[in-house]
């Protein structure tokens, strides 16, 4: 079942949240380190409290997969006004991959994001994640913006 998130399931969310961030670090231990997984119940169960933001879920006998959505008015004087749904986070429990569920669960997320009055989806994959950057592809992302790092120290 596809849904918004509530409170009571931070806990299943902070543990896919969890496993998600500890890949990041695995793949790339000079930016990510490690946390506990109760920061992520810290964060997640505040990103509910803000408007504008929700949580969606694929819940079959528990959560499987999330994606963690803003809704953004973009009303600058160099670019035409609209709201974009930005994907903070999205993540699909490893045992749970190639399944169907991030493609269900993206879709979802566009019809909510068309449902708020959004023209576009956007969101960020580092550059390790030769997967995650398949798959947004695969589901009719295209890249935009291509951000470049230099380390000076």
């Amino acid at each position: 079942m596809l849904r918004k998130a509530v409170q009571s399931d931070i806990e299943q969310l902070a543990e896919i949240a969890f496993e998600l961030h500890e890949l990041h670090v695995i793949s790339d231990p000079t930016d990510f380190r490690s946390m506990p997984q109760e920061y992520f119940k810290e964060i997640l169960s505040k990103y509910l409290l803000v408007e504008d933001q929700s949580i969606l879920v694929n819940d079959d006998s528990g959560i499987n997969a999330y994606a963690a959505v803003k809704i953004i008015n973009i009303d600058e004087p160099t670019k035409y006004p609209r709201k974009v749904c930005m994907v903070d986070c999205f993540a699909v429990k490893e045992c749970f991959r190639r399944r169907g569920i991030g493609k269900s669960l993206m879709a979802f997320v566009s019809q909510y994001a068309k449902e708020q009055g959004c023209t576009d989806l956007r969101l960020g994959v580092k550059s390790f994640n030769k997967d995650a950057y398949s798959f947004y592809k695969s589901v009719g992302f295209n890249e935009r913006t291509k951000i470049l790092n230099m380390k000076i120290l």
